[in-house]
C-alpha cells in the first residue's frame, strides 16, 4: 500500500471522510487501507479524492477486512472508468480532455504526453510550453526529477487509445510506403494547375511520398508559438502548490476542476484579433490544397492572420498582382518564379513533383517510336510526306518546363521540328493524341491521364520521377511583406509545416483535404498524393542553407536560357530566397524529430528528409541496362576529345563531362541508367578501334563517377560497327562518345 500524503491526510474533507469512515467500519485499519487505496489512484488530486471519498461512504458497509484494495478498485472501476463520460466524474475529465484538445499545437503536446505516459521522462531544466501547460493542467507532475502522469485515474482515462484517436498512426510505426497508383477513375480531374480556359476546380500534380501524413503537425515550438508561456516555472513545488490550490477551490465550490490555475498565463497563447490580413495567389493544383483548407485558415486566424486565398492561372498575372501590392503571397513552380521575375523573395518550399508529369510518345499512331532516338528518322519520313508534326503541352505549367528540358538535354530533341498544340491541360493533350486525324506525335501529360496513356499502350518516354527535384514549388512573400511583416511570414510557415509534418505521419488527413478540396473520392485523392513530395520544414531549411536551392536555381535558370525564356542567368541566386523565415518552423520539426527518434526512425528520416524519395532498387547489372528501353541521348554541350589515337582525355574533354555531370546528378539512379558508348572511324584495324572505343568507353564513364554522378553506368565499345549515315568512314566525325539514358525501372 502507498502511504498516505501528510498534507492530504490532513485536509478537512479527509478528516470529515476518516471520521465519517470510522463510524462505519470495525476498525482503524481498514480505514487506513481504504484511504492508502484511494491516494494509490488519485495520488491526492482533491476533485477525484473527495469523489471517491463520498463513493465509499455510500458503500462502507461492503467493505471486507483485508480486501480494501479490490473494494477500491471495483468502484473506481465501475463509477469512474467505465463510460467515464457517463460518470459523475466525467465534468471533470471533459472539462481537461477539452483543455487538452483545444491546445496549439494539440500534435506536440500530445506526443510529450505520449512519452510520459509510456516510460516518463527526465525533466527539462528550460520547461517547454507543452510542459508547462501539461503540468498547469494538472496531467502530468514532477516526481523524483521525473515527469510522470499524476495519478493512476487520468493514465487509465487518457491512455494510448485515447491518443490514437486524437492523433491517428502516432502509437503505431510509420508505414514509409507509397500507395501504387492505379488507372483512376476520375474522368477528366488533373493533378495540375489548369490554364485560363479552364477555371475549374482541378488538381495539378500528384502526390507525396509518404506522404503520408505525419503527424507532427507539430513540435515541441519552444519559441514562436506563444512566448508569453515560455516562461519557465518558479520552481517544481510553486508549481504544484498552484494546482493543488485551484483544484482544491473547485472541489470546495463545487466547479469542476481542469486543476488549471489562474495564473494569468493563457493556455494557447492565441491572439483575439486578426493583426494580419494576407492574399495569397495559386491555382487549383492539389500540392497547394493546404493553404485552401477551411480548417488551416482556422489555424491561422487564432494566431492572428487572416489568410484568403485566390486563384490566378495566368502566370504573368499573378506576379503583376504581387508586384502591385494587390496580393502578399503567391504559390508557383520554381521555373515560373524565374520567368516572372517577381518583386518578392521565395520564402519556403512546398514540394516537388516525383512521378506524375511525364513525356508520352504516341506509339498507337507511330509504332517506330520507341525512344528519342527515333525521332530523327520519324522526322525525316513526315518530311518527305510534306507533314509536320506536333507535340501537345498545355504552357506555363510544369508541362512546357518538361518540354523544355527535353530540347536541352536530349540529342535529336528540337521543339523547333515540331509543329505546338496549345492545350489548356492535359486532358486536352491526351485527346489530341488519342486523334486520328491530328498528328501528335509527343505529349506532355499529367496525371491521371500519364497512367491511361500507359495502360492503353503508349510509351512514357521520360516522367519527372526521372528527374524528381526538376519541378519545385514555392510559396513566395512580397518585397513589401517581407519587410513590413516580417513576424507574419515566420508564423505561417511555422503553422503551415506544422500541417506537412503531420500529414506525414498519417495521410488520412491529407486524402481528406484533397478529397474535399478536388470532390474526388479517398482513393482517388491518395493516388494523387502518391505523385508529390512534400518538403518538411527541416528539409526546407536545408535546402536554404546548403546550396541546394541555389543549385536548383542555377539548374532551372540554365534550361530557361537555353530555351530562350530567360534572357540571362541569375548572377547572384541567393538574392533570390530568404531562408531565415523556415527557422522556427525547422526547429519546432527537429524538436519533433529528437522525440521520436528512438521510437519511430522511419518517421523521423522522413521529417528530416533523409527518406528516399522512391523505394530503392536492387543493384542493376550491366546486361540489364544494355537490355533497357532508351530513353535518348545526352546533348554534349562541348566535345568529349581525346589524345589522337589514344583513350586520355583532353582538358576540353574534360570540361565537356564535368558540366555534362552536373546535369546528370538531376535524375534518379532508381529509374534510369548510362550507356557510354564509344565509335571510331574506319581508320585502322577494326580489332584496334574495337579496343580503343572501349578503353574510352571506360575513361568516360570512370571520370563522370569522378564528377559525382551515382547513375548505374556501363560502358560499351562499338568500334566502326555503327557509324553515322552520309558521313565517310574516315571522317573524324566517326569518333565519338553517346551518353545514352536507359529506364531500369
Amino acid at each position: 500500500m502507498a502511504a498516505i500524503n501528510s498534507k492530504t491526510k490532513s485536509s478537512s474533507v479527509l478528516k470529515d471522510f476518516e471520521s465519517s469512515l470510522s463510524a462505519k467500519v470495525s476498525s482503524p485499519e481498514i480505514v487506513n487501507s481504504v484511504l492508502s487505496q484511494i491516494y494509490t489512484w488519485t495520488h491526492g488530486q482533491p476533485f477525484l479524492t473527495k469523489l471517491l471519498c463520498q463513493y465509499v461512504l455510500l458503500d462502507a458497509g461492503s467493505i471486507i477486512s483485508g480486501e480494501e484494495d479490490d473494494f477500491v478498485d471495483t468502484l473506481i472501476e465501475t463509477k469512474v472508468l467505465k463510460n467515464w463520460r457517463k460518470q459523475s466524474a466525467s465534468q471533470h475529465l471533459k472539462a481537461l480532455e477539452k483543455k487538452l484538445v483545444r491546445y496549439s499545437p494539440r500534435d506536440s503536446l500530445l506526443i510529450l504526453y505520449l512519452q510520459v505516459l509510456q516510460r516518463g521522462m527526465f525533466a527539462p531544466t528550460n520547461a517547454s510550453p507543452e510542459q508547462t501547460f501539461l503540468q498547469m493542467a494538472g496531467l502530468i507532475t514532477i516526481r523524483k526529477g521525473k515527469l510522470k502522469v499524476s495519478n493512476s485515474i487520468y493514465a487509465r482515462v487518457f491512455n494510448e487509445a485515447w491518443i490514437e484517436r486524437q492523433l491517428p498512426g502516432i502509437t503505431r510505426p510509420v508505414s514509409i510506403v507509397k500507395t501504387s497508383v492505379k488507372k483512376s477513375s476520375v474522368s477528366p480531374q488533373p493533378f495540375r494547375r489548369t490554364s485560363d480556359a479552364l477555371k475549374q476546380r482541378w488538381l495539378r500534380r500528384k502526390p507525396l511520398s509518404l506522404i503520408c501524413g505525419l503527424i507532427v503537425g507539430s513540435v515541441l515550438v519552444f519559441s514562436a508559438f506563444n512566448r508569453t508561456t515560455q516562461r519557465n516555472l518558479a520552481s517544481e513545488r510553486s508549481l504544484e502548490q498552484a494546482i493543488a490550490v485551484s483544484a482544491a477551490e473547485a472541489a470546495l465550490t463545487g466547479i469542476p476542476s481542469t486543476g488549471i490555475p489562474s495564473t494569468g498565463i493563457p493556455s494557447t497563447g492565441i491572439p483575439s484579433k486578426v493583426q494580419a490580413q494576407l492574399t495569397l495567389l495559386g491555382d487549383t493544383f492539389s500540392g497547394y490544397s493546404t493553404f485552401r483548407n477551411e480548417d488551416f485558415q482556422a489555424v491561422l486566424e487564432e494566431t492572428g492572420i487572416s489568410l484568403v486565398y485566390a486563384d490566378e492561372f495566368d502566370q504573368t498575372l499573378r506576379a503583376q498582382q504581387l508586384n502591385q501590392g494587390d496580393a502578399d503571397l503567391m504559390v508557383t513552380t520554381l521555373d515560373q518564379f524565374l520567368k516572372q521575375q517577381p518583386q518578392g523573395k521565395i520564402v519556403g518550399l512546398l514540394d516537388r513533383t516525383i512521378g506524375a508529369d511525364a513525356v508520352v510518345l504516341n506509339t498507337k499512331k507511330y509504332p517506330q517510336l520507341k525512344s528519342l532516338l527515333d525521332l530523327r528518322s520519324l522526322l525525316q519520313t513526315s518530311q518527305a510526306k510534306g507533314e509536320k508534326l506536333s507535340i501537345a503541352y498545355a504552357s506555363d505549367t510544369p508541362s512546357e518546363y518538361l518540354a523544355l528540358v527535353l530540347d536541352t538535354q536530349f540529342d535529336t530533341f528540337n521543339l523547333s521540328d515540331f509543329e505546338l498544340k496549345p492545350v489548356a491541360d492535359a486532358s486536352e493533350a491526351w485527346q489530341l493524341m488519342q486523334n486520328p486525324i491530328e498528328k501528335v506525335a509527343i505529349a506532355v501529360l499529367w496525371e491521371p491521364y500519364v497512367e491511361q496513356a500507359r495502360q492503353a499502350g503508349y510509351n512514357v518516354v521520360l516522367s519527372s520521377q526521372d528527374a524528381p527535384s526538376a519541378i519545385v514549388d514555392v510559396l513566395v512573400a512580397s518585397d513589401t511583406l517581407i519587410e513590413t511583416k516580417p513576424e507574419v511570414v515566420a508564423s505561417l510557415l511555422e503553422k503551415y509545416y506544422r500541417r506537412i509534418d503531420s500529414n506525414a505521419r498519417d495521410a488520412t488527413q491529407l486524402q481528406t483535404q484533397v478529397a474535399e478540396d478536388a470532390d474526388l473520392s479517398v482513393g482517388d485523392a491518395a493516388a494523387i498524393i502518391n505523385g508529390i513530395d512534400f518538403f518538411s520544414a527541416a528539409e526546407a531549411k536545408s535546402w536554404f542553407d546548403d546550396g541546394t536551392l541555389k543549385t536548383r536555381i542555377e539548374a532551372t535558370a540554365a534550361v530557361l536560357a537555353l530555351s530562350n525564356k530567360l534572357d540571362t542567368v541569375p548572377r547572384d541566386p541567393s538574392s533570390l530566397y530568404a531562408g531565415n523565415f523556415v527557422t522556427e518552423a525547422a526547429d519546432n520539426t527537429q524538436a519533433l524529430i529528437n522525440l521520436i527518434r528512438a521510437d519511430n526512425p522511419a518517421l523521423a528520416d522522413k521529417l528530416a528528409g533523409k527518406s528516399p524519395v522512391v523505394t530503392a532498387s536492387t543493384s542493376v547489372s550491366d546486361a540489364q541496362i544494355q537490355a533497357a528501353p532508351d530513353i535518348g541521348n545526352f546533348q554534349l554541350r562541348g566535345q568529349v576529345s581525346f589524345d589522337s589515337g589514344s583513350a586520355a582525355l583532353t582538358p576540353e574533354g574534360k570540361q565537356t563531362l564535368s558540366q555534362l555531370a552536373s546535369e546528370l546528378k538531376e535524375f534518379n539512379r532508381e529509374t534510369v541508367a548510362l550507356r557510354v558508348i564509344g565509335h571510331t572511324s574506319k581508320t585502322g584495324s577494326a580489332a584496334a578501334n574495337l579496343a580503343l572505343s572501349q578503353q574510352r568507353a571506360t575513361v568516360v564513364t570512370d571520370q563522370l563517377k569522378r564528377d559525382g554522378i551515382e547513375l548505374n553506368a556501363v560502358a560499351e565499345g562499338k568500334g566502326f560497327s555503327e557509324p553515322l549515315s552520309a558521313i565517310a568512314p574516315d571522317d573524324s566525325r566517326q569518333q565519338r562518345t553517346e551518353i545514352r539514358l536507359v529506364r531500369v525501372n
